[in-house]
Parts: C-alpha cells; structure tokens; sequence
C-alpha cells in the first residue's frame, strides 16, 4: 500500500532506505539562488546517519525542474509569504503543467470520435476508433506540450510511462465513456428528427417493437443523466414511442403498454 511515514529517530535512515522515496528535512538555507536541500539525491547515497538534509529518490525525471519556480517558492519564504500564498503558486504551476501534459490526450481522443454526419437515424452508430499509442506521440510533433509549456524534457518518455500506469486506463475508460455516451445521444436526435410514419411503413413488427425497446433503453439512461439529451429531444423521443406502439396490433400494444 501507498505509505507515508515520518520519523525523528535517525536510526531508520538506514532501516528505510531501501524506500523508493526519502525526504530528510533540515534547516531551510535562504542564501543561494538553489540551495542543495532541493535538488534530487540517490537513495544509494544513505549511507550514513549524518546524511545531508534533502530529497532521495529511486525515481528519474522526465522533464527538467523548474529552477524559475524554486526561487519564487524560496524568494516567497524569505519574505515570509504567508503558506496560502505559496500554496497557491504551487498549485496554479501543477494546474498549469497538468494541462499542459492533457491537452494533447484530450485532442487526439476527438480525433477519434466519428464525424456528425456519418451519424444517421435507422443504421447502428459508427464506432470510436481505437486509440493507438505510436499515432498520438507523432502526432506531439505538431500539437505537443511544447507549444504551452516551457518546460524541456523527455515528454515523449512522460507518456510513455503515463501509458504504462493505472492513471492512464482510468483516464482512457472515462473519457471512452464519456464519448460513446455523445455518440448515443447524438444517434437519438438523429432518430427524433427524422419521419418515423415514414420508416415504419415497409418494416415488419419485429423491427418496430426493436425500435420502441431501443428507444425506452435510451430514455431510461437519458432520465438518469447518463446521456447528454435536451427536453426536447426526450419528447420527441416519448412521443415516438408512443407512435409506433399505435401502429401494432392490439395484442402486442397490450404487452408493450401493460395496464
């Protein structure tokens, strides 16, 4: 499990320093334009109780530090900014980065997404095409993080580790949802505009009642704000319904509309 764990015995410097993530405080140095309590350490070098204050850590960095941020932290400590302050200029560099790191995904996931015009009423939805890895970090050459952030490093390294974590299939699964619950919202407004009399008319019984099955599935998923639909799309929808059950013969109306 994820652990945090502090101690002010100095005999678990050793104990612990198998840990892929160290950090000894010490006194906070203000001289200097980066003082060596924030640059990164090898856990290896714990090898000592009286190792110097700072962060050790098995994990390499991607992209370069922001050395312009840390003298902003720094500079705000000498000034004694208050900790909301700081807090907040962190914040808003993580947000920044953040987005600078997800844009790229979220505009290469609409890409994806099949083209309005190829939705059409009485025909199953175009599917979602699939998300392929080599095509998205080609496609950085052009649209990559580079263009809102200053940041250099290994982007290309970032996501592909970004690929191999848990993050990226819980980001993946909830943005496909998200995208298959537009396209049924879309293919349903493309049924609600179109002449239902006049589709009805060459098709069997077997392919109404599908249609008005259909139709309530959505409207269930719609009613419980699963799918992105207007009112108005909802009573058309109703009103559909309503429709093609008329159409049918009295025995299956009474199935289909139980007292």
């Amino acid at each position: 499990p994820n652990v945090v764990l502090g101690v002010t015995n100095p005999f678990f410097i050793k104990t612990l320093q198998h840990w892929p993530h160290i950090l000894r405080v010490g006194e906070p140095k203000m001289s200097g334009d980066l003082p060596k309590q924030v640059k990164l350490k090898k856990p290896s070098r714990l090898k000592t109780l009286d190792t110097k204050p700072g962060l050790y850590t098995a994990y390499t960095a991607h992209l370069h530090r922001d050395k312009a941020l840390l003298r902003r932290l720094l500079k705000g400590l000498q000034k004694k900014r208050t900790s909301d302050v700081q807090t907040a200029v962190l914040r808003r560099h993580l947000l920044e980065l953040t987005q600078s790191f997800i844009i790229p995904l979220e505009h290469y996931m609409a890409s994806l997404m099949p083209l309005q015009k190829g939705i059409v009423p009485w025909k199953t939805p175009p599917q979602i095409r699939p998300f392929r890895q080599d095509d998205f970090l080609q496609s950085l050459e052009r649209s990559g993080p580079q263009l809102t952030c200053v940041l250099k490093g290994d982007w290309l390294g970032l996501y592909r580790r970004f690929f191999k974590s848990p993050h990226f299939d819980g980001w993946y699964r909830q943005r496909h949802r998200e995208m298959t619950q537009k396209l049924e919202a879309l293919h349903l407004e493309a049924i609600c505009e179109a002449n239902i009399e006049i589709w009805m008319k060459d098709k069997s019984e077997v392919e109404v009642v599908d249609l008005i099955l259909k139709l309530r599935e959505r409207l269930v998923r719609a009613q419980g704000h699963q799918l992105p639909v207007k009112e108005a799309t909802l009573k058309r929808a109703r009103l559909y319904i309503d429709t093609a059950i008329s159409s049918l013969p009295k025995d299956l109306q009474a199935v289909l509309c139980p007292p």
